[in-house]
């Protein structure tokens, strides 16, 4: 009995120390880090539309949280994160539409934008999205 004690006791304490290791087993069902992926996850589960969060490399996390994520996700978006290393990274920003961003990106900040399901930009902004921005 006192092996069984020990042994969830160091468990949990594992757990509790690396559980921002863990985090991505929170999102990775309902974070794309592909836009094709994004697109047939929103068509498939009837999406609003498609929230596109850019983050580069020097930022780190830059304050994209999984509560963030989870809250566009219960509002109905699809949500495609793209970071420095995923391969529409580059492909993205070489559009056009997103020249306006760039500085932004280069400065080490986030930007984020809204895809229709026709893969058409409906809004494109520095920073983070709100719940307030989201009403289209």
């Amino acid at each position: 009995m006192s092996f069984f004690g020990v042994f969830w006791v160091i468990l949990s304490t594992l757990i509790y120390i690396n559980r921002e290791k863990f985090d991505f087993l929170k999102t990775s069902s309902f974070v794309f880090h592909s836009k094709q992926e994004a697109i047939a996850s929103a068509e498939k589960n009837e999406k609003k539309g498609i929230i596109l969060i850019l983050t580069p490399k020097s930022c780190g996390d830059c304050g994209v949280t999984t509560t963030l994520l989870e809250e566009l996700n219960s509002l109905g978006w699809s949500i495609l994160r793209l970071e420095e290393e995923d391969p529409d990274y580059e492909t993205i920003l070489s559009d056009d539409r997103f020249s306006e961003i760039l500085p932004n990106l280069e400065a080490s900040g986030t930007a984020w934008g809204i895809f229709n399901l026709g893969e058409e930009l409906l809004l494109l902004k520095p920073g983070l999205p709100n719940e307030s921005d989201l009403d289209l």
